[in-house]
């Protein structure tokens, strides 16, 4: 699964551009404790306020969710990461979804496809175990008719 930097770059945008999280939540129209919790990766916030917040700070939400924007320096100071290889790290993290999906879907249907062989496997032993008791039962009965047909032997040769 690709990673998520939405809480990180929250956290980080909003220090890197120095506002408070009161201030923030103001102009988004959001509590303070939720923009907590969505920076706290506590929560995910709704499509809605994920572009809000990648209106204010003039980004993407694809930006936001996929990339990390800012980078820290070595005076642990933030600066913005070279703009330019962003979408080539959203393309690429897209693309590597669609491959995890994909081989979800095929696990999947080999998983759907062992079951049924297992049921299949299942069944075809219920059948040999109902044959085997059918086969015991036919032979119980010829040993009978094998008793009976001595037992008439005896009686005609006296």
């Amino acid at each position: 699964m690709t990673k998520s930097y939405f809480s990180e770059n929250l956290k980080n945008l909003r220090k890197y551009h120095k506002i408070t999280l009161e201030e923030l939540a103001e102009a988004l129209n959001v509590s303070k404790s939720a923009l907590s919790d969505y920076e706290n990766d506590k929560f995910s916030p709704s499509l809605i306020i994920c572009r809000k917040i990648a209106d204010h700070f003039k980004t993407s939400v694809d930006i936001l969710e996929f990339s990390e924007i800012l980078e820290k320096t070595e005076k642990n100071n933030f600066v913005l990461k070279n703009i330019e290889s962003l979408p080539k790290q959203i393309l690429e993290a897209k693309e590597y979804a669609e491959v995890l999906e994909k081989q979800k879907n095929e696990l999947m249907l080999e998983l759907r496809l062992q079951k049924q062989k297992v049921e299949s496997l299942t069944l075809q032993m219920r059948l040999q175990e109902q044959l085997k008791a059918s086969k015991l039962s036919e032979i119980e009965l010829l040993r009978s008719q094998i008793i009976l047909l001595e037992e008439k032997i005896k009686l005609i040769q006296k």
